[in-house]
């Protein structure tokens, strides 16, 4: 069979171009570091590095409620905690207002009380991140109003429980807030203090049954507490979890993304002698104007 000086010319051609497009695509390669930058480089590849890139996404937004769930949790640990110190001052008062020999004494207890009573119910309206923490799932309305006189402890009419959860794992929502009714039984801790000061002011000393129930309560308050803890601790476990999760799918991610720089370019030194080699030899069998166009 006769093969035509038009053959070898369009065949030495194509190989040359496939070359040159290998080398092209081994250096696109090299500078993005990465050996899959288009569908066609590996299809199977792509759809995987998708997939890790979803999986990556929904891991950063877990971490990213995770922190703002423990910023509440936090605030809710921290307020309980200093209601509960406010516990143990009124149960101080009270103790030395039933061991106190003068009910003259019993007007400075009450406003020691009333004190503590403004101190409790602000507690109670604390904010994190713009939240009122022990509303429920009425996080913009303050849940307890304190009269003007301090005679009586309001909760938000609009509710002040329901629950609320973040999304912190896959399958996985925490529950992050303990609302008012759960903390501080709705407004029962206030109304015991107003009805102590109550008595105090009108001359009458505190009654066991009033140091039971401030001993009671105290005893909600330091579980409610507790629970904050513990929220905040099984928080912090699921972030260890998150990031050991994020490490895998980052090295997965690399696995199937990432381009072996020595074997790359190993394998564009090659081809660029290949690509000499041919030009070279094909001196001896196309024009020369036809290697001068190619050089």
């Amino acid at each position: 069979m006769r093969i035509t000086q038009s053959t070898v010319a369009s065949t030495f051609l194509n190989n040359i171009n496939d070359t040159r497009e290998r080398i092209n695509e081994e250096q696109i390669e090299l500078a993005s570091g990465k050996r899959v930058n288009k569908v066609s480089d590996d299809p199977v590849a792509t759809n995987t590095i998708l997939r890790l890139k979803a999986f990556l996404g929904n891991n950063a937004q877990y971490q990213k409620n995770s922190a703002q769930a423990q910023s509440q949790v936090q605030a809710t640990e921290s307020a309980l905690s200093s209601f509960s110190d406010l516990m143990v001052s009124l149960k101080g008062v009270l103790s030395q207002a039933t061991n106190s020999t003068s009910s003259a004494d019993y007007k400075t207890y009450a406003d020691q009380i009333d004190q503590l009573l403004g101190q409790a119910v602000d507690l109670a309206n604390t904010q994190s991140n713009g939240v009122y923490i022990f509303g429920g799932t009425n996080t913009k309305q303050q849940p307890f109003v304190l009269s003007g006189d301090h005679a009586a402890v309001t909760p938000n009419a609009n509710g002040i429980t329901g629950a609320i959860q973040y999304p912190v794992n896959e399958g996985v929502a925490q529950t992050v807030n303990l609302d008012g009714q759960q903390a501080f039984q709705g407004t029962a801790i206030f109304n015991l203090m107003i009805n102590v000061k109550n008595e105090l002011a009108s001359g009458q000393a505190p009654t066991s049954a009033d140091s039971a129930s401030v001993d009671s309560f105290l005893d909600s308050v330091t579980a409610a507490t507790g629970k904050a803890g513990a929220i905040l601790q099984s928080l912090q476990s699921n972030d260890t979890q998150l990031a050991s999760q994020q490490t895998q799918l980052q090295q997965l991610l690399s696995v199937q993304q990432d381009s072996d720089v020595a074997e790359t370019t190993i394998r564009m030194n090659q081809d660029q002698l290949e690509l000499q080699a041919a030009l070279s030899s094909g001196a001896s069998v196309l024009p020369k104007t036809l290697l001068d166009f190619l050089r």
